[in-house]
């Protein structure tokens, strides 16, 4: 081992000690985030050029703050002057450095603007194209260089803006990108009732310091959604992703039905018909991309007006905003979106041939968009892209037509529960069926009843019941029948009238099995007849 002499350990000991005060002295590097941004001088009427009662108050005072932006001189913060684009340089580059490290603090340079415009450029934010820094910004040029000042972490959408929203900007622009980007994330909102943004304008200081602060504060940001009404290539755009193909599986694995969905949460919650989903012991969604998923089980149902509330296995979905199906108006344009016979992504257009229509006691949107099979659960969008309904049958006449359809008002979500999920397969109902007839449910065994006659119907077997041994109402009875055979694949395809007696009557074309409901008299006693064949 060698050995220090007293003047090797003398000069260490000096390092050493300089090492641990430097130590002591350096900063901590701040972890990136929005809330490095933190009030650090309070504003005591600096400005005499600014009203408490100016729309743009809050942001001077804010970007003040925080640091992001002074006046301009002698107690003025001067408003109406507008951005330069070395200013602009100046304050992205104070966005970057302080998201990434807490600190703003530049050393001065020759010109003023250098040591800014050399980070911007150094960390990637896009300002080399930009020659004359004297010269004024536009929004365009103040979007830009903006948004490429902070990460996409600090501008989480909170927005769903579709390409076009915005009149005026399109995402293919060369500053289309970073508007839109600015948009969704609530820091840019569109001016007027159709949204315009004006890129070609210069921007005011006013201007600049209300957007600076909506960039450095997430609180600040602003929750908008253009009123203007979408090209339907837009709003397939938009939509197309957040809506899928579902298959249902029994418990054996075998495929019992398609149907279609959509996300209204990002979460993977999700909306889609009772009927696609009843009976499943599982089931999986594939996306517009391919993805597939499981579904991990209900919220709630709605049986009476076919919805079923479900939770997508996973996170970070494409979602639908949903808007206020009351007050959709006859004669509207609405677009079907769903996967009709397994076609995925499939897209058509219609108007709303009756808003308010009753079938059988249910309210419905009679709409005149074509759907078909599989279409069910899908969504129905309005000239916004927002969710109206959810496709769920086609009226069948003398003959199938395309423009006779229904679809059920998204308001009813509203009266079902998010509270906790449960698997599919607790949507089933246990029962046996009647002998030879399998998988019809006897009626008498799952209600208790003692049957009264037994008849022949059809190549079938007619089951009657006496209505005044029935444990409950006839209406209810017949309710929770109808959901027991819905379970086992019945679908309601009609009605037969027999011996004056009209019987509703369902399909399971799986087994090949018709099984009819109705009310009629047996030798002078009213009952509910189940016939099966």
């Amino acid at each position: 081992m060698k050995t220090m002499n007293k003047h090797t350990k003398y000069i260490l000991s000096l390092v050493l000690a300089a090492c641990i005060a430097l130590s002591a002295f350096a900063p901590a590097l701040a972890e990136r985030s929005l809330s490095n941004f933190s009030v650090i001088r309070t504003y005591r009427g600096e400005f005499s050029d600014i009203s408490p009662d100016a729309w743009y108050f809050d942001g001077v005072v804010g970007a003040f703050e925080r640091g992001l932006m002074s006046g301009k001189g002698d107690g003025l913060f001067d408003p109406a002057g507008r951005m330069t684009i070395a200013e602009t340089i100046t304050i992205a580059a104070m966005l970057h450095r302080g998201y990434h490290t807490g600190s703003m603090d530049f050393e001065s340079g020759s010109p003023w603007y250098a040591p800014y415009r050399d980070y911007a450029i150094l960390n990637g934010i896009p300002v080399g194209a930009y020659r004359n820094m004297s010269a004024v910004a536009t929004r365009a040029d103040f979007a830009v260089i903006i948004a490429g000042a902070l990460p996409d972490e600090a501008l989480t959408p909170i927005n769903r803006i579709a390409d076009g929203a915005l009149p005026d900007v399109y995402e293919s622009y060369s500053y289309g990108a970073a508007v839109y980007k600015l948009c969704r994330a609530g820091v840019i909102t569109g001016s007027g009732r159709e949204g315009h943004f004006f890129p070609g304008r210069t921007i005011s200081r006013a201007e600049a310091a209300t957007l600076i602060l909506r960039a450095a504060s997430a609180d600040e940001r602003v929750s908008f959604s253009p009123a203007r009404m979408l090209s339907a290539e837009q709003i397939y755009r938009l939509a197309s992703p957040a809506v899928f193909f579902i298959e249902v599986f029994d418990d054996e694995g075998s495929l019992l039905r398609t149907g279609s969905g959509f996300f209204i949460s990002e979460s993977g919650l999700a909306v889609t018909n009772y009927h696609v989903v009843i009976g499943a012991d599982t089931a999986r969604v594939t996306m517009d991309g391919g993805e597939v998923c499981n579904i991990a089980g209900v919220y709630d149902y709605f049986r009476a007006q076919d919805l079923a509330l479900i939770q997508i296995e996973g996170g970070g979905f494409p979602y639908l905003e949903i808007a206020d199906s009351s007050r959709i108006l006859t004669g509207a344009t609405v677009y079907a979106l769903g996967s009709p016979l397994g076609l995925q992504a499939s897209f058509s257009r219609g108007i709303v041939s009756q808003s308010q229509r009753e079938v059988e006691g249910v309210q419905y949107i009679q709409i005149d968009a074509p759907i078909s099979s599989g279409s069910s659960g899908g969504a129905l969008l309005d000239a916004s892209g927002r969710v109206v309904g959810v496709t769920s049958a086609t009226m069948i006449g003398g003959q199938i037509v395309q423009n006779l359809n229904l679809a059920v008002p998204i308001n009813f979500l509203d009266e079902m529960s998010r509270d906790e999920y449960r698997a599919l397969d607790a949507m089933i109902v246990e029962a046996v069926s009647y002998a030879g007839y399998h998988p019809a449910p006897d009626f008498g065994a799952f209600f208790e009843v003692r049957r009264f006659n037994t008849g022949s119907v059809r190549g079938g077997t007619a089951f009657s019941y006496r209505l005044s041994d029935l444990p409950k109402d006839v209406d209810e009875i017949i309710d929770e029948y109808t959901h027991l055979i819905e379970q086992r694949l019945f679908v309601h395809f009609g009605y037969i009238t027999s011996g004056g007696v009209e019987f509703k009557t369902y399909s399971n074309a799986r087994h090949g099995i018709l099984l009819s409901i109705g009310i009629e008299e047996i030798r002078g006693v009213r009952c509910i007849t189940i016939a099966v064949s």
